[in-house]
C-alpha cells in the first residue's frame, strides 16, 4: 500500500523520540556507575585512615580579647590611604587656628635685663637657635614662590631706649617664634619650631637682624613682623597668629602697633589687611583656572 507523507512523519518521530528515550536512559546508567566508583574509592580511603585534606577536622580557633599588639601587627596590611586618614588628624594639632594658651599676657619687670644673665641667658639663646640646626638640613629645604604681596605690622616702642633684648627674646620665644634664616626670628606651625614658617619677624634697624651672642646688650626702637603671600597653607589663620604676637609684644613690652606705613594701626586696618588676604586667595585660584 502506498504510505503518505503523514504517515512517514508520524514513523519518523517515534523513531526520534526512541532514540531520546535509549540515549537518556544511557546517560542515567552511565551516571550510576560513577558514582559507585567514588563512593567506593572514597570509602576506601576512609577505611584505611583516609587523607587529611580531604577528611581532615575542622581546626577550632581560640578566642581571644582583642589587644593593642594585634593593631600593630594588623596596621602594616592597611593600604596607604588608611594610612594617611590617620596621620591627618596629627597635622590638625599644629594647624595654626588652634587656640594657645601660651600666648597670654605674662608680666615683665622692668628689671629682667639686669637679672639672670647667667645660666637663664644661655638657655634661652640655645632654645631660640633650635630650630637653626633642623632648618638646615638641605633635603628639607623647599623652593618657595616668589613673594607678590607682604604684610607688615610694626612694632614701636614707647621707651626712648627702646626695647631691651633679653625682654624681647623672652616675649617672641613665648609666642613661639625661633631663630633661623636670615638671623631673623620665625614663627612656624609648631610652637616647638617645626613645619612651614608661618610669618617672621625681623629688627626694624638695618640691616634687619640679630645677634643672640650679644642679645644681653642688645636694643632696638622697633621690630616688623611681615607675612609673605604666597606663603603659608593657611594665610588666614597665620595672620591672626601674627596679630596675636603683635599685640602680646606691645602690651607687655610698651609698644604701639602701627602698619606698614608707620601710621597707627586700627581695627580698620587690621580688617583691611584680611581683606587683602581674601583677594590674593581669589586672585590665585582665578589664575589656576
Amino acid at each position: 500500500m502506498d504510505i503518505g507523507l503523514r504517515e512517514w512523519l508520524i514513523i519518523i518521530g517515534i523513531i526520534v523520540i526512541a532514540g531520546i528515550l535509549f540515549d537518556g536512559w544511557r546517560r542515567m546508567s552511565g551516571k550510576g556507575k560513577l558514582k559507585f566508583r567514588l563512593d567506593n574509592s572514597l570509602s576506601g580511603q576512609s577505611d584505611e585512615g583516609g587523607s587529611s585534606e580531604l577528611l581532615g577536622p575542622s581546626r577550632v580557633i581560640d578566642p581571644r580579647e582583642p589587644s593593642f599588639d594585634d593593631d600593630e601587627k594588623e596596621a602594616p596590611r592597611s593600604n596607604g590611604r588608611s594610612r594617611k586618614r590617620r596621620e591627618e588628624p596629627v597635622a590638625e594639632e599644629v594647624m595654626v587656628g588652634d587656640p594657645e594658651p601660651e600666648l597670654s599676657a605674662l608680666d615683665v619687670e622692668d628689671d629682667l635685663p639686669t637679672r639672670g644673665r647667667g645660666k637663664n641667658r644661655k638657655e634661652m639663646r640655645e632654645k631660640a637657635a633650635e630650630p637653626a640646626v633642623s632648618e638646615a638640613a638641605p633635603k628639607e629645604r623647599k623652593e618657595l614662590p616668589p613673594v607678590e604681596e607682604v604684610l607688615v605690622i610694626n612694632v614701636i616702642s614707647r621707651d626712648e631706649s627702646g626695647f631691651r633684648g633679653p625682654a624681647l627674646l623672652q616675649n617672641i620665644l613665648e609666642s613661639g617664634l625661633r631663630f633661623g634664616d636670615m638671623d631673623i626670628f620665625h614663627r612656624h606651625e609648631s610652637m616647638s619650631g617645626n613645619g612651614e614658617v608661618l610669618f617672621s619677624m625681623a629688627n626694624a634697624v638695618r640691616p634687619g637682624t640679630f645677634d643672640l651672642d650679644a642679645i644681653d646688650d642688645f636694643r632696638t626702637p622697633a621690630v616688623s613682623f611681615f607675612l609673605g603671600l604666597p606663603g603659608p597653607r593657611h594665610p588666614k589663620q597665620a595672620f591672626e597668629v601674627m596679630v596675636a604676637a603683635a599685640r602680646k609684644l606691645a602690651s607687655e613690652l610698651n609698644g604701639e602697633l602701627k602698619d606698614e606705613q608707620r601710621s597707627v594701626m586700627t581695627a580698620q586696618t587690621i580688617e583691611h589687611y584680611r581683606q587683602r588676604i581674601i583677594d590674593f586667595e581669589r586672585k590665585s585660584l582665578t589664575q589656576k583656572r
